[in-house]
């Protein structure tokens, strides 16, 4: 994935590139095997290593409110299992209100309306629920990376926390950290003026960098 993003950013002449969550996976070990190849990259919500992941069992145990518990639990369950379109979508309306700061915010239904057209592929994700999502494992060669490197996360993340996307700010010498402090894991819907904002300044700031 890491290698398609490179012949993306080739084939269509674009100069940075933006992952989110699962993406930003993508895009950091893309920036990590292939530094340079994009001028800019944008890490949000992302983790430089799977050890970032072992607290989600902790933070779904704890989850609040109970009488959402069982529902989001279940639903990280059934990743490694789901084997239709149909049961992606269920799973992640299930697992939404883990995804924001507020379990109960009122953006989750009006995100969920216009996201309602999205095509999932339970395959890729069975495999990946199933391998650690990835396995990534960069903490060691952040400093291989080149371009500058916008890191984005949310204070109330319950998912890739905000230490994680410290340790990447941390080891890529040209990095940058923004966390947003009422947001969870879901920070463009969440603070989407001041997502963009941060985005767009940055994406300006660098315009002339060049690997």
């Amino acid at each position: 994935m890491a290698a398609d993003v490179g012949s993306l950013v080739r084939d269509l002449d674009l100069y940075a590139v933006l992952g989110h969550s699962y993406g930003a996976f993508v895009v950091l070990q893309h920036a990590v095997d292939f530094p340079g190849d994009a001028a800019q990259t944008i890490v949000s919500s992302g983790i430089p290593s799977a050890r970032y992941l072992e607290h989600v069992a902790q933070n779904l145990a704890a989850f609040e409110p109970l009488e959402l518990r069982e529902q989001v639990t279940s639903s990280w369950d059934r990743e490694k299992y789901v084997r239709t379109q149909e049961e992606v979508a269920e799973l992640l309306h299930d697992q939404m209100p883990f995804q924001f700061a507020d379990p109960h915010d009122p953006r989750i239904e009006d995100y969920e309306r216009r996201t309602s057209g999205a095509i999932y592929s339970p395959d890729v994700l069975r495999h990946f629920a199933s391998e650690e999502y990835g396995g990534i494992e960069v903490e060691d060669r952040l400093d291989d990376i080149t371009q500058p490197v916008l890191v984005l996360a949310g204070r109330h993340d319950r998912t890739c926390s905000v230490e994680a996307a410290q340790a990447i700010a941390e080891g890529v010498p040209q990095a940058e950290l923004a966390v947003f402090e009422s947001s969870g894991h879901m920070t463009f819907v969440e603070e989407n003026d001041s997502y963009i904002r941060t985005v767009r300044d940055f994406l300006e700031r660098h315009a002339g960098s060049s690997s």
